[in-house]
């Protein structure tokens, strides 16, 4: 059986980290390492083999932990390439798509149980209710082309961001759509909730809250269009929508 676990940095980035681990083999996997040693404590506790390590991107926030897991374990930093996988045992696989935009060498890990979509890894392309900023050597038209391509996942697919932006995230959401309840919903439910102890979300439920996902909204398109200029038949109008929504957010 394999499971995740869930590491939070409690820093200024709101890092998440992960680890994977197969029950049956005792193997495991981490990805985006933050810190290291919280990482090494419990795959010695736990009597885990570190299979490997894997980076989104190369970020210093998401590779901070690399050097330190590796020689603890003499475990590999795996540098895959789009559409390989690695095998995780008990019939599941990790699956590499280049994800550029907010780095141009971005990947993120799509996790499948033979072939069913279970959970994407997404590092900084995908956020709870947003997406990567472009400011560190990104960009944002080839990041719209990867963000339109993760979207058509499953629904069911549960998502593992890289940070912890949501809060943020759902207070942009709720001032470019404010009618929408979802929104609000979800609002509600993390007040007073710590960042460690909030579940994952489903792509369905990002579908529903995440404004970079819903290009197609009235409300979203009238309250971003009026700052554009430009008319409804454009042939860019998604592009120029989402470009203007991250420009928005990076001044939010």
């Amino acid at each position: 059986m394999i499971l995740v676990k869930t590491f939070y940095a409690h820093n200024e980035l709101r890092n998440f980290s992960y680890l994977i681990q197969d029950n049956e083999t005792g193997h495991s996997w981490v990805i985006d390492p933050y810190e290291a040693q919280p990482m090494i404590d419990y795959i010695k506790k736990n009597s885990l083999v570190l299979k490997g390590i894997l980076n989104t991107h190369q970020h210093f926030d998401h590779i901070r932990g690399n050097a330190l897991l590796a020689e603890a374990f003499s475990a590999p930093v795996h540098k895959l390439k789009n559409l390989e996988s690695l095998d995780l045992g008990s019939s599941s696989s990790l699956h590499i798509i280049d994800t550029p935009g907010h780095t141009l060498d971005h990947q993120v890990f799509t996790w499948k149980k033979g072939d069913q979509h279970l959970a994407i890894f997404s590092g900084d392309t995908l956020f709870n209710s947003g997406v990567g900023n472009c400011k560190g050597g990104g960009d944002v038209n080839l990041l719209f082309k990867t963000i339109e391509k993760l979207k058509l996942l499953p629904g069911s697919t549960l998502v593992y961001p890289g940070h912890d932006y949501k809060k943020r995230n759902l207070e942009f959401a709720l001032s470019v759509e404010p009618d929408n309840k979802h929104i609000k919903a979800e609002l509600n439910s993390i007040r007073n909730v710590p960042t460690e102890e909030l579940p994952p979300l489903t792509l369905g439920q990002e579908l529903l809250v995440n404004p970079f996902l819903r290009l197609d909204s009235e409300e979203v398109n009238q309250n971003v269009m009026k700052n554009l200029g430009i008319s409804e038949e454009s042939d860019t109008l998604r592009k120029d929508i989402f470009i203007r929504l991250r420009q928005l957010r990076d001044v939010w």
